[in-house]
């Protein structure tokens, strides 16, 4: 008997330790779930790939100032099994129906829970004019074709160990493609949830706008407290056709106790225009690549973005803003606030290819330092190879302006107030800028709550 054949499926339908993965399962699990040979083909050459590169060392510039060998990787649990799907909101967790908001911000939105697709819906209108909001394993099932042209078309697998094992490991996810012409007035709402804990979890989303398009995308990563303990590895794959405007929120607000490794990368083609609002709150390690490619004349790109780190929280991001062709324009703000003994990377690269004349392009990190012991590294900078170009950048790390604080201080209002409402203002440029009025009360709320405690 061949114990490969009889038991390595069967421990796929639960869960096994990711250090215990072997080709076989990865096979076994495409076979099983009657995936398309492209997408069978992908994993198994995805996990080969994984398993003959080591996992990024402190020697690599990009990653030397984090360290992610204390979560444990080869202990992680994998769980093919899917979260049940329900007919109703209601039967979802208070957690993250509290999460949601009112359908009336929506004009589609899926659940995943854990590893597997929990919650769909789809404004008729939506289905009537052909733009598919569906997950992975059921695009693969009803739209392969599609899918195979559009995964892995922007992030390939064979990029590092974490792209590939999201590859070999993906569960889950999300497609958002719409067709050209088509305008979408209220949001589609992505949410990945988590609430098992010692898991690991490898969603993927797509997002996809043909020539003239224009949406409003919201991916948000989320788990309640403590729960859902463990790691996170993802990719975000977007593309904004010609003539096309998108609109994508990411918020990352997970609990206390995840580790979150994600890839997060969009082409903007000719005349097109993106606009990315980011914000990144919890969570215990976040390491986050986000890449703006501007692969066309007139393209546009803004990112405008913040973050919130306390306690012992450690978030690394690293952004590039890559200008291929001229007559492009990227600008991007990022901020963030620290106390407690939390620690912030930024790595920013602004690139002019030769071609790209008459590029603009801007990069700024503010950071707050709250707390003796909180630290801010902030390293922009440029890499210009045409010679008819406007690009600045600049960093700032400091305290609270004294000066912001006598002056509410002598109206009033008390010293935690008066830092509440300048960490108020300091990110309200950003925060204002999330696309549906009740989840920007929630982040909102989330920032407010660490700003009280400040001191």
């Amino acid at each position: 008997m061949n114990p490969t054949e009889t038991l390595e499926p069967a421990r796929l339908d639960e869960a096994i330790a990711l250090g215990s993965i072997k080709a076989d399962d990865i096979a076994a699990r495409s076979a099983r779930d009657g995936e398309p040979a492209f997408l069978a083909r992908r994993r198994s050459e995805a996990w080969a790939f994984a398993e003959a590169t080591p996992y990024p060392g402190r020697l690599e510039e990009l990653w030397r100032r984090t360290d992610l060998s204390g979560a444990g990787w080869d202990k992680v649990l994998v769980d093919r099994a899917a979260a049940p799907s329900v007919s109703a909101l209601a039967d979802l967790s208070a957690p993250i129906q509290d999460e949601i908001g009112p359908a009336s911000e929506r004009s589609a939105l899926l659940v995943q829970v854990d590893s597997g697709l929990a919650y769909r819906e789809v404004d008729e209108e939506l289905t009537r004019r052909n733009v598919t909001v569906m997950s992975i394993a059921e695009m693969a099932k009803h739209q392969p074709a599609l899918l195979e042209l559009l995964l892995g078309n922007t992030v390939r697998y064979g990029e590092n160990r974490f792209t590939a094992m999201q590859a070999a490991l993906a569960s889950g996810g999300a497609v958002v493609y719409v067709p050209r012409g088509v305008e979408i007035e209220r949001p589609i709402r992505i949410l990945i949830a988590r609430e098992a804990s010692g898991h690991a979890t490898f969603p993927h989303v797509l997002v996809a706008l043909e020539p003239q398009a224009k949406a409003t995308v919201i991916e948000e990563y989320f788990s309640p407290g403590d729960a859902g303990a463990g790691v996170n590895v993802g990719v975000t794959e977007v593309t904004v056709g010609e003539g096309a405007d998108l609109h994508m929120a990411t918020l990352q607000r997970w609990g206390s106790a995840v580790v979150h490794v994600g890839t997060e990368r969009v082409r903007v083609a000719r005349d097109a225009r993106f606009h990315w609002t980011f914000a990144g709150l919890g969570g215990k390690v976040t390491k986050i690549d986000m890449e703006m490619h501007l692969e066309g004349e007139g393209a546009e790109a803004r990112f405008s973005g913040c973050y919130f780190g306390d306690g012992t929280q450690h978030f690394d991001f690293h952004s590039f803003q890559n200008h291929v062709k001229g007559h492009s324009i990227s600008d991007l703000l990022f901020k963030g606030a620290l106390r407690g003994k939390a620690r912030t990377v930024y790595q920013g690269l602004i690139k002019v290819h030769k071609d790209a004349q008459r590029s603009d392009a801007y990069q700024a990190n503010r950071n707050l330092i709250l707390s003796d012991k909180a630290r801010a590294d902030s390293i922009p900078s440029l890499e210009i190879e045409a010679n008819d170009v406007r690009c600045t950048h600049g960093a700032t790390v400091g305290q609270i302006d004294e000066e912001q604080r006598f002056y509410l201080m002598s109206r009033g209002v008390d010293r935690h107030e008066a830092e509440r409402l300048i960490l108020q203002g300091f990110f309200e440029p950003v925060l204002e800028r999330i696309p549906a009025e009740s989840l920007r009360a929630i982040v909102t709320e989330a920032v407010e709550r660490k700003a009280a405690i400040v001191g």
